[in-house]
């Protein structure tokens, strides 16, 4: 009678070198795993902002060209002057001289071209979209900011409505017009030199172009959450996305991208000749007064 062969399985030997070639194939192909979903959502976010480039481009044209700036001749401020879910303000009475803000510049796009709140919002970034909740249950065509607490609703930075060279149709097309969020504003807030909120910022947010060995580090707040990586001593910052204003929306690694090479974050520090480290490093604002803004046409300051 012939007899039946046994199955022979894995030795402890064998097992144990089947489990470290699995964990070297979980080692290997994990940081890969997090570079794929870091990239898909970066061009989602970059996807959401040319959305906010294309609704402001329908809206200036049903507003003769100009981009979205609230009514009224109050100051730009953190706080709008009423409240959000004011039906019907008195821009040419008693709220206009009352302060404005840029998140309800932005909200004209929701207002009066149907743009989708969502479009406002970078999935990276702590934000989230505006669900149109309000106290008086009006439409959301009938609301003038994203809530009481808009900063929690907006990823975006865009050039300053408010100062002496805002958005319109015909600027040249290398123009950053939206970007990211600038890291010199945290929740509305002015981040002043040294009081950066997010502690992994360990190096100057300004670019200094005369020190070739520098590392020219993007400012971005959007991306800094899994995709850091060690760089000669120094955090490797991720980049930004930014909208010029021929449409195209571009991931650059660093800031300084903008006509004649202009930090899109920062304004000069002068009119009068700029020099290179105005123009490619630039000077922080601290302020929301005529002394912080773009001192030029091609000076972009992408403010929020």
């Amino acid at each position: 009678m012939q007899k039946m062969k046994k199955n022979k399985g894995f030795t402890p030997i064998e097992l144990i070198v089947v489990i470290l070639i699995i964990a070297m194939l979980i080692a290997i192909l994990w940081p890969a795993r997090s570079r794929v979903k870091y990239v898909a959502m970066r061009r989602i976010c970059g996807t959401k902002l040319k959305g906010l480039g294309t609704s402001t481009s329908v809206y200036a044209r049903d507003y003769d060209g100009y981009f979205p700036q609230l009514p009224g001749n109050g100051p730009w401020s953190k706080e709008l002057g009423f409240s959000y879910d004011n039906e019907n303000p008195e821009f040419n009475g008693v709220h206009a001289n009352t302060s404005r803000t840029i998140t309800a510049s932005l909200y004209l796009l929701v207002r009066y071209v149907d743009a989708d709140p969502r479009i406002f919002v970078c999935l990276e970034g702590n934000e989230v979209p505006f669900k149109t909740e309000n106290s008086q249950n009006l439409d959301i065509s009938k609301l003038w900011d994203f809530g009481s607490e808009p900063y929690e609703h907006i990823s975006f930075s865009i050039q300053n409505p408010y100062g002496k060279f805002p958005l319109h149709d015909s600027l040249p097309s290398g123009f950053a017009m939206a970007a990211d969020m600038n890291p010199w504003f945290h929740r509305g807030n002015i981040v002043l030199p040294g009081e950066n909120p997010n502690s992994h910022i360990n190096s100057p947010q300004i670019l200094n172009v005369l020190n070739k060995e520098s590392y020219l580090a993007a400012n971005s707040q959007n991306h800094d959450a899994e995709s850091r990586e060690s760089f000669k001593g120094r955090y490797k910052y991720p980049g930004q996305n930014i909208l010029f204003a021929d449409g195209r929306c571009e991931y650059e690694n660093t800031p300084n991208v903008g006509i004649n090479n202009d930090n899109i974050y920062t304004y000069w520090s002068t009119i009068e000749n700029p020099t290179e480290q105005d123009i490619q490093g630039g000077t922080a604002p601290t302020g929301r007064n005529p002394e912080n803004d773009s001192k030029s046409k091609d000076d972009s300051f992408l403010v929020l």
